[in-house]
């Protein structure tokens, strides 16, 4: 398989990838322009966000990102596809179950730029850039700036100027379950947005579903 056949973050991680837990590691293995679909189910111990963060929620969820909801325990299912249409994204979609709410969806696409940098962009082209690494065979996000794509523009963002620094490490806890620790903390105002949570991968099929992608 050729580097351009391969999956997003193996592309960024390159001979890093191996030293990932088989569990995370198979979360991120399929490759865009396949036809791949995988679930994930799991809890979230908690969602937060600060009253700071407030005042991002509304825009954030004009652009197809953020949860408005704090909470403890709550049921998410995660859907990760690739498609013979694309040849550089994985999709996500993320459901998540609050007790009395609607059910809150947040989609993204992730592609590689170069190196160990990737690029995750929800709607409207915004877009968080990261790096990839591995530590103790987890993996490591952590964000380096926002773009903002629109036409052929790319307008760079620095992360102080919405919520702060995101780090995102997903590591093993056993042979099929992994955790996910996801908090973003601004230098003036502490930790803005916080998830964290328990997942295992319930099925991967060889085939994508429809769905409307960002």
């Amino acid at each position: 398989m050729s580097k351009e056949q391969q999956p997003v973050i193996k592309k960024a991680l390159g001979n890093n990838w191996d030293e990932l837990a088989n569990i995370v590691k198979q979360h991120y293995d399929i490759t865009p322009g396949e036809p791949s679909n995988m679930i994930i189910k799991g809890v979230m111990d908690e969602v937060y966000h600060s009253v700071i963060a407030k005042l991002f929620i509304l825009p954030g969820r004009i652009f197809g990102a953020l949860v408005p909801y704090k909470g403890k325990k709550i049921p998410t299912e995660v859907r990760n596809w690739t498609t013979t249409d694309n040849h550089e994204a994985m999709f996500w979609h993320r459901t998540l179950v609050f007790p009395n709410k609607p059910p809150v969806i947040f989609k993204s696409r992730m592609e590689h730029i170069e190196g160990d940098e990737i690029i995750e962009y929800v709607r409207y082209g915004m877009g968080i850039r990261m790096r990839m690494s591995v530590k103790e065979s987890a993996l490591i996000f952590k964000s380096i700036g926002y773009v903002w794509k629109l036409g052929g523009i790319k307008i760079s963002i620095p992360t102080w100027a919405i919520l702060g620094d995101a780090v995102i490490i997903e590591k093993s806890i056993s042979d099929d379950q992994f955790f996910i620790d996801f908090h973003i903390t601004h230098p003036l105002f502490g930790r803005t947005f916080a998830y964290s949570g328990i997942y295992s991968i319930e099925n991967t099929e060889n085939n994508s579903q429809a769905y409307i992608c960002p």
